[in-house]
């Protein structure tokens, strides 16, 4: 395969742009760089000396790990626009980061069978049955927070618009796992009184009475780390104190988030069971 004048063979734009021949191939294939011409008997790939620009560009995203996907759309959007592409994903990596590594952090203190980071109280109440407006949605660790916070604000706009009362705090019911495989599904809750018309995604239902093993988190212990840590508190105080009812493990937002420094409390973590005797 040799070079023509203007254009440059796959192995020279390689070469030149410093990514393999297999990942010009996969690009191509993907339609994220596609050569300037393809010779039609040999099916020899040739790439356009501007290419270059955009090649070693697609390998620098590729480096701090940006999807296909979102490589793409960077691509297709106007040169001014791309940038601030690159500070949304990063923003969104970092704080995934962030959640790996308080994980990483509580897999290693739970191997090592290291005493609990924080030593929390854990109560006991009788929670009565209560109407909740809900939405729920199968969601991943990095959209987690995001869709608690949207979900909390649409449900309390949707209760004031039809005219409801807010009759409890926010209720977080995770019905499965959430990490990098599992995606719950995740419900928001909202308690309410009054008169409630569902619509689209919204459910209104009755949240069962039930007694629940809680404890009070503060704002800074919000972390994957900490947090399961309360969760394993409430969860060992149930069984020993009953049995494990059918309903979710769930968190409570009684407190104002935005208002809430680092040592204030911030949620609780709850688990509901069926008392002995």
């Amino acid at each position: 395969m040799t070079d023509t004048q203007d254009t440059l063979s796959i192995g020279a734009f390689a070469r030149a742009s410093r990514l393999s021949l297999k990942a010009l191939r996969l690009y191509d294939d993907l339609g994220l760089l596609p050569p300037d011409r393809v010779d039609p008997d040999t099916g020899y790939r040739f790439y356009a000396p501007g290419q270059i620009g955009t090649a070693r560009l697609i390998g620098l995203l590729r480096t701090v790990e940006m999807p296909l996907a979102d490589i793409r759309a960077l691509l297709d959007a106007p040169a001014p626009e791309r940038a601030r592409r690159v500070e949304a994903y990063w923003r969104e990596a970092q704080a995934l980061h962030l959640q790996r590594a308080a994980v990483a952090r509580h897999l290693i203190h739970t191997l090592r069978g290291d005493p609990m980071p924080t030593s929390y109280e854990v109560q006991s109440r009788d929670v009565p049955a209560q109407l909740v407006l809900t939405t729920g949605r199968r969601v991943f660790l990095p959209d987690l927070s995001a869709f608690i916070s949207s979900s909390m604000d649409r449900l309390h706009a949707e209760l004031h618009a039809q005219g409801a009362e807010v009759a409890g705090p926010p209720v977080v019911i995770y019905h499965g796992e959430v990490n990098a495989d599992s995606d719950g599904p995740v419900e928001v809750c909202v308690p309410y009184r009054g008169q409630v018309q569902p619509g689209s995604d919204l459910t209104a239902r009755e949240e069962p009475a039930h007694t629940e093993a809680f404890v009070t988190v503060r704002k800074a212990d919000f972390d994957y780390h900490e947090l399961m840590a309360a969760y394993d508190a409430v969860d060992r105080h149930a069984r020993a104190h009953g049995t494990r009812s059918a309903l979710s493990c769930r968190e409570v937002y009684p407190y104002d988030w935005d208002a809430a420094g680092p040592d204030d409390p911030a949620g609780e973590v709850a688990c509901p069971y069926q008392p002995r005797g």
